[in-house]
């Protein structure tokens, strides 16, 4: 990889998502001493460079991080697809938010479409993508529970001693919605059925209101970090179904960090430019190899954050193996848009093998609707990601939206066409002393 940063990755890798949930505090954590952290952070800021290289490294201890599902390899080939296609520029993708949507294609996919779409993904069946998507749905539930347990917690404490407790803080959403034009037939049970684990709501558009619609629910469903999903001449003509999933995130990190003087940053071209950083000194999850040098850091309610440095090949095997120490990580703050709207995840599964998807002619979606009725080919993939981090945490959200056509031709227009003389009106709108509207200016054009 060209980047001396290959990725800030697994924002959302969790504990064993199918395998049991977060651990609930009983009672808070107290916060820790401002005083003393920070003075060790200084001392620490002024000490050589290389006081975690030289740390003697613990036995490697199996940590809370697991990547080793059936569908990792999917989210390791998307990143290096899109890497290739933006070039050296900061990015954030959203794998998992990918997923969910293309989880709801696949439920009304089916024949040679279906075949391709599972192979481009990686699954072997539909089931092993119900199941990938109920294990997080899980986790979402216990993250949450986590967090509200937390906060029950803290609300009962005098309030002469909260002030030695951190605040609550957390939250962790996925929203789905299945878009349909409303002058086209209703979907078919079997196919809300099939989708029944995405508890998407169902929403009816128009086209001329539809850009508007999505946008305010991308809006709401990311609380307000992505306002504006689809351009506002974002060709609408023959759009007949849109299958939208928002993933929202905020979160504290579980140990804090502080904020630290300005460094310099070396970009990929070389540059140097300077940077707010913030730093934490814990013992924290490391590994470091010739190619490779990771740590992952803890945030609240079983969340890690993995930060790399050089290659991200083979990552899984490299976090196995990384053992416990004590690491003076020292981190940007930064925040980072994504827009992936110019076909990189069409062309990503067209490279993958599912074509038919994408052809009007050959794509089958007969789980949708009768195809008696109503056709619809996938036309477009959208997702627009943004994260923000500083010393308090995380705050990130990705929407992406598979955007289905269908043949139907809108209602042909009539042609006014004004290449002759003509009369023109400037008009009020209704009164009540005039029911079309009063007349402000009027003339003519001869000539």
């Amino acid at each position: 990889m060209k980047k001396t940063i290959a990725l800030i990755l697994a924002l959302l890798t969790v504990a064993a998502l199918a395998a049991s949930c977060v651990a609930i505090p009983r009672d808070p954590k107290p916060a820790s001493s401002g005083a003393s952290e920070t003075n060790a952070e200084t001392k620490a800021e002024t000490n050589a460079e290389t006081n975690a290289e030289t740390a003697e490294e613990k036995p490697a201890v199996p940590g809370p991080l697991k990547l080793d599902n059936k569908l990792g390899a999917f989210d390791f080939d998307l990143m290096n697809y899109v890497e290739q296609k933006l070039g050296d520029q900061s990015y954030m993708i959203s794998p998992l938010s990918f997923k969910y949507a293309l989880g709801m294609l696949l439920a009304g996919a089916d024949g040679q479409t279906l075949e391709q779409l599972k192979t481009a993904i990686g699954v072997g069946s539909l089931s092993e993508l119900e199941d990938y998507i109920k294990s997080f749905n899980g986790f979402e539930g216990c993250f949450n529970e986590a967090v509200r347990k937390y906060k029950e917690t803290y609300d009962a404490l005098p309030d002469d001693q909260k002030q030695y407790y951190d605040q609550p803080s957390g939250a962790l959403r996925v929203a789905n919605s299945i878009w349909k034009r409303a002058d086209i037939p209703d979907f078919l049970q079997g196919y809300k059925d099939a989708v029944s684990s995405y508890y998407a709501e169902y929403r009816s558009f128009t086209r001329d209101k539809v850009i508007e619609d999505v946008n305010a629910w991308a809006n709401e469903k990311t609380e307000g970090m992505i306002p504006k999903l689809l351009p506002e001449n974002y060709d609408t003509t023959n759009l007949a179904v849109i299958l939208m999933n928002a993933l929202y995130y905020k979160n504290a990190w579980a140990k804090e960090f502080f904020e630290i003087p300005d460094r310099e940053f070396t970009t990929v071209s070389g540059e140097k430019v300077n940077k707010k950083f913030i730093s934490s000194t814990e013992e924290y999850r490391y590994y470091s190899d010739e190619q490779t040098t990771l740590v992952a850091v803890p945030m609240k309610n079983g969340v890690d954050m993995i930060f790399v440095l050089g290659s991200a090949e083979n990552l899984t095997e490299k976090l196995s193996k990384a053992g416990r120490r004590r690491v003076r990580v020292v981190i940007p703050e930064f925040v980072i848009e994504t827009s992936l709207s110019d076909g990189q995840f069409v062309n990503f599964l067209k490279d993958r093998g599912a074509t038919d998807a994408f052809i009007s002619s050959a794509a089958d979606f007969t789980g949708m609707f009768d195809p008696d009725e109503e056709k619809v080919y996938v036309d477009d993939i959208v997702q627009k990601t943004k994260i923000k981090l500083d010393k308090t945490g995380v705050e990130a959200a990705a929407v992406t939206a598979i955007m289905m056509n269908d043949e139907a031709e809108p209602e042909t227009p009539v042609d006014f066409i004004a290449d002759k003389p003509f009369r023109f009106f400037i008009m009020t709108g209704k009164t009540e002393w005039a029911s079309e509207g009063m007349v402000m200016f009027e003339g003519r054009l001869t000539e």
